[in-house]
């Protein structure tokens, strides 16, 4: 679980508040979070739910997105930052990058 706990550090919460929260004990979200045990794939589900991501950026798997090796290195960050964000604020993100390119042209 590689985003777990900074998840949970990012929104100011400790680990009994997030296993209340998803009916489970806090010590089987200790053990999730400190790579002890997998959560089954419920669980997962409500883990990504809660916070608000994907599962891939949960169990910190790659996007299986191509990005195109003339991209500049900050192009690329940039697009892995867009790409790890939820549904909502990905399209805030293009939105407001969409108001910088007409501005400039």
């Amino acid at each position: 679980m590689k985003n777990l706990l900074k998840l949970r550090k990012a929104s100011n919460l400790s680990q009994k508040e997030v296993a209340d929260k998803l009916g489970i004990t806090d010590k089987a979200y200790w053990s999730y979070e400190n790579n002890r045990t997998e959560p089954n794939i419920d669980t997962l589900i409500k883990l990504a739910d809660y916070f608000d991501v994907s599962l891939d950026f949960l169990v910190g798997r790659p996007r299986p997105y191509d990005i195109p090796s003339v991209a500049t290195e900050e192009q690329k960050q940039a697009i892995n930052i867009i790409l790890q964000l939820n549904a909502i604020n990905t399209l805030k993100a293009f939105s407001y990058c969409a108001g910088l390119l007409a501005s400039q042209s």
